[in-house]
Order: structure tokens, then C-alpha cells, then sequence
């Protein structure tokens, strides 16, 4: 089965959302808010530093040229894999965070939508590639990115009880080699910009990059930036 993914559209309207939400003089953090006993959900980091994130999902392809693509650009990442694949072949995983600068991050067991679920079946989905990560990779993920970015209550409850300091869903979108923005047209500091593993890999990096430099900003590891 094919994965889908979101529409910038839908994130935008989520964003506008949180805008017209709050009553006038309030601040709008977009960056991220504590819900109840769950782990926060951020779209993007809280921060004036002038740097912004490449975030890669799902690892369903693997070339080793996109490890030198990455190198090359000097672009770190956050890895969001999907279990089903880096079990597949975790030493391209290995390579790909030990010569490009990465971190790997947990998405799930098999990329099912997660909202509505029951709590141990979205632990499951949660826990279990956060433990084999462990041992695969020697280090336990922190972050957690929701499948298409569906996410309930649940699933930042769950979170927690896996040892996740925080959702992670985005504020822009690299597809096809475009990018989109959720509430600008340009990136800003501490925008999370979301790739997938795929057949337009090199042309996405460089307009991650071509991108950052057109707002003045340069790349940076979001885990330096969500403690």
C-alpha cells in the first residue's frame, strides 16, 4: 500500500488555527505546548538562532548516494524511520548517521495512522522500534514523529511512556524539489522542514539548501535544539 502524505494545506489551516485561537495580546508559540501528561508537540523550535532543520521520514528507499548527497552539502538530519525499514537494512542507516551527521528518530512499526487507537497498540507501535533503535544504532530515540502527522491525546501519552521529550511535526514540506511553507513564504529561524527517502533525494537537499540561504540561515541538528 502506497503512503500518504498530508497536504501543506491541512498543516497550514492547523497553524491559522492555533493563530485565531488565541485571544488578543496572547503570544503564539507554533513551537510546541505541553498537553495534560503528554509529550509536547512541536512544529517548529523555539529559538532566534538563525537555523533551520531537515527532517527525513520513512527510509523506504535506501541509496548509498544519498549518503554522500548529505555529505556533501554538510546538511545534519534527524532520520524519522519507520521500523519495517531499518530493520531492512540498519548498517545504510549506520553509514548514513555516522558520515553525514544524523540522528535517528522513531515513526512507527509499519506507518499506520496512529489516531484513534487504543493506548497499547499506539505504545506498541511507539515503544518497540524506540528499544530495537537501541540496540541497533546504540542510542534510544528521544523524538517521535506521528505518521502523516495524525496524532490524539493518545499517542502523546504513549509518547511518554517510551521515553519521547517531544512529537515532532513540521512547518515545511520539500516534494519533487519544491518546497511549501505552512504560514510564510520563506523559511524562518527554527522552521522543521520535512523530506521522505525517495527518487527526488538530491534535488530536495539542494533546495532545502538553496532555501536556507535564501533567508539567511543554515543548517543545524534539531536534537542540539530539543532538550
Amino acid at each position: 500500500m502506497g503512503i500518504r502524505y498530508p497536504q501543506p494545506v491541512l498543516l497550514a489551516a492547523v497553524v491559522l488555527l492555533a493563530l485565531a485561537s488565541c485571544s488578543p495580546g496572547q503570544s503564539v508559540h507554533t513551537s510546541g505546548s505541553q498537553t495534560g501528561a503528554g509529550a509536547p508537540v512541536v512544529f517548529r523550535a523555539a529559538t532566534d538562532d538563525p537555523v533551520v532543520f531537515l527532517t527525513i521520514d520513512d527510509g523506504a528507499v535506501r541509496d548509498p548516494a544519498m549518503i554522500s548527497v548529505l555529505k556533501k552539502a554538510q546538511v545534519p538530519a534527524s532520520l524519522f524511520l519507520t521500523g519495517d525499514y531499518a530493520v531492512d537494512d540498519p548498517g545504510f542507516f549506520r553509514r548514513l548517521r555516522d558520515e553525514a551527521t544524523a540522528r535517528i528518530e522513531g515513526h512507527s512499526i509499519d506507518h499506520s495512522d496512529l489516531k484513534g487507537q487504543g493506548f497499547a497498540d499506539q505504545k506498541r507501535q511507539i515503544c518497540r522500534p524506540a528499544r530495537s533503535y537501541t540496540k541497533m544504532f546504540g542510542q534510544r530515540p528521544r523524538l517521535f514523529r506521528p505518521p502523516y502527522g495524525s496524532y490524539d491525546e493518545t499517542t502523546l501519552r504513549a509518547a511518554v511512556e517510551c521515553g519521547v521529550s517531544h512529537v515532532v511535526l513540521w512547518s515545511a514540506e520539500i516534494k519533487d524539489g519544491k518546497m511549501s511553507f505552512a504560514a510564510a513564504d520563506r523559511l524562518r529561524p527554527g522552521d522543521i522542514v520535512l523530506m521522505h527517502f525517495g527518487g527526488a533525494f538530491r534535488e530536495n537537499v539542494a533546495e532545502f539548501v538553496r532555501q536556507a540561504d535564501r533567508s539567511g540561515l543554515h543548517p543545524a541538528l534539531l536534537e542540539e535544539y530539543l532538550r
